[in-house]
């Protein structure tokens, strides 16, 4: 039996790339992030006076690397920064050096990169970089998904306020019950058996953007969301874009995808030749407005419309072309159950709809880089 050595070393001459193994994931996906793009871009929002910040470079690198680990609380991610060597030696921390305040996060997204849309613009670069590759086919597939908000029940209440916020909130607390124990002021009672409540009547108070949001057929009740839509390139599964809209039933998901498209043509000057949905896009405006861009609807097709446009769309069933579309199409399904399952999409962490687009931006980045990473590993490793 071995005993342990009572004298402990006091100076170590060592690296983290003793600490990093080899075949780690962040490894293979560090060189797909180009630091010096993300300084240019980044360097209208800095001052050239005063003292000198954390460089953008490293605040971006943590959130991708905690994302990827499936880390979305900031507290967390800082823990894990401190204590992880293989996401220190990802973000480019020395070993002496200490992680910052979780607060850096937040000060920065509100100060900076919010409004200036740079997690949007990190997304299309992996957009840009699959284009340049020749990874991106001509045929695309559309869905939408409903994720949870950052909102409780209690915080919903009728609209027709004529009181300040402040004051509601002081009202509502007035009504708790009156017991020995005080009520926790971030917490209260509220009794809403047999009251209706429905998007028309009320919204929350932390999150005004959001609505009750329901499957319909699912047999789950309704509860605070958003819907997520998105493009996906049917040969590697890579998303072409990815955006929030208030939950209006099918109308928001048809008119995400279309701005999404608009995006992409004004963006890249790219248009698909064809796209595969489900059948809650068979509706003729939707229909309409694809065969006027020039792109063909392989969109399941329903018992419902005689238009020209339902009629062209029928009429392609039978075609190999619409079949592989159909069967590409719920790929999309798996990319949204990777990012529920890994990546923070399940419920967003964010409030609002333009912070919960950077969001998505966040995840829809780290989805593309792990497909990238897999495509071009080869010729990363040559390079």
């Amino acid at each position: 039996m071995g005993d342990k050595d009572p004298q402990l070393t006091i100076y170590y001459h060592l690296s983290l790339e003793t600490f990093m193994p080899q075949d780690h994931p962040l490894r293979a996906i560090r060189p797909l992030v180009d630091d010096e793009a993300i300084r240019k871009h980044c360097r209208p929002l800095y001052s050239d006076t005063g003292r000198p910040s954390i460089p953008p470079e490293q605040l971006f690198l943590a959130l991708l690397g905690g994302y990827l680990l499936g880390i979305t609380s900031e507290r967390r991610l800082v823990m894990e920064l401190q204590c992880n060597m293989a996401l220190r030696w990802f973000v480019g921390l020395n070993l002496d050096q200490d992680a910052w305040n979780h607060s850096t996060f937040s000060q920065n997204r509100r100060r900076r990169f919010d409004k200036d849309g740079t997690l949007e613009w990190l997304f299309d670069q992996t957009v840009k970089r699959a284009l340049e590759e020749g990874l991106v086919s001509q045929h695309v597939s559309a869905d939408g998904t409903l994720v949870r908000a950052d909102a409780s029940f209690k915080s919903f209440v009728p609209i027709e306020l004529t009181m300040d916020p402040d004051e509601y909130r002081k009202k509502l607390r007035s009504q708790d019950k009156d017991d020995d124990e005080p009520q926790d002021p971030g917490n209260r009672e509220v009794n809403f058996r047999g009251e209706k409540r429905s998007n028309k009547t009320h919204r929350s108070t932390t999150d005004p953007d959001c609505r009750y949001v329901s499957k319909g057929s699912s047999g789950t009740g309704a509860y605070p969301g958003y819907t997520v839509n998105a493009v996906m390139e049917n040969r590697n599964r890579i998303l072409l874009g990815i955006g929030e809209e208030i939950f209006r039933g099918s109308t928001g998901e048809e008119q995400g995808c279309l701005s999404i498209l608009k995006h992409l043509k004004r963006r890249f000057r790219y248009t698909p030749s064809s796209m595969g949905a489900d059948k809650g896009y068979f509706h003729e405006e939707f229909l309409t407005e694809l065969l006027d861009r020039g792109i063909e609807p392989h969109v399941a097709p329903m018992n419902i419309g005689s238009s020209s446009a339902h009629r062209r769309v029928r009429m392609r069933v039978r075609g190999l072309a619409y079949r592989l579309s159909q069967r590409c199409r719920k790929k999309i399904e798996e990319l949204f159950g990777e990012g529920k399952d890994w990546h923070g999409l399940r419920r967003m962490r964010r409030r609002g709809r333009l912070r919960v687009r950077q969001e998505l931006h966040l995840i829809g980045w780290v989805l593309n880089l792990k497909r990238l990473t897999k495509l071009l590993g080869p010729r990363l490793d040559a390079a």
